[in-house]
């Protein structure tokens, strides 16, 4: 009696860290990223694709990933990349119902500001690939994620 007690507490104690893991149970820890467009801002305000610098083909090139746990982001020639970054934070974990946001802390500049990255991946969008979005100093960069 004593044993199927026993059993019944571990499987109900299993079955709850189950439910209470989420997604990280799957073992979804990152997002596969892949740039479509890049855009930069110009003296007179207005964005302007890079396509024609080539910059925009270079990039779609080479996609990148993102820890969900840390925010960071890795990639072999993306500019989104935060090896250099002081610290990464993720702002919201994101969910069926809202976005996942991050941002990294580049430190202080030699002009005494800082540069920051901030991307943010609609979670909540159907299907495997969702939307995203990232700015870095005056660039937008937009994409899917899986």
């Amino acid at each position: 009696m004593r044993s199927i007690r026993c059993r019944q507490l571990a499987l109900a104690a299993i079955g709850v860290s189950w439910l209470l893991s989420g997604p990280a149970a799957a073992g979804v820890t990152e997002y596969a990223c892949t740039i479509t467009h890049v855009y930069q801002l110009k003296e007179i305000g207005t964005l302007e694709t890079s396509l024609a610098s080539g910059k925009e083909k270079t990039e779609t090139r080479y996609p990148f990933v993102i820890s969900r746990e840390t925010g960071a982001i890795t990639g072999k020639s993306s500019e989104l990349d935060t090896a250099l970054a002081k610290s990464t934070l993720v702002i919201h974990r994101g969910s069926d119902e809202s976005a996942f946001v991050a941002v990294a802390d580049f430190g202080a500049t030699t002009s005494g500001t800082h540069a920051y990255r901030v991307i943010k991946i609609e979670e909540y969008k159907k299907g495997s690939e969702k939307p995203f979005v990232a700015m870095r100093d005056l660039d937008i960069v937009t994409g899917t994620c899986k």
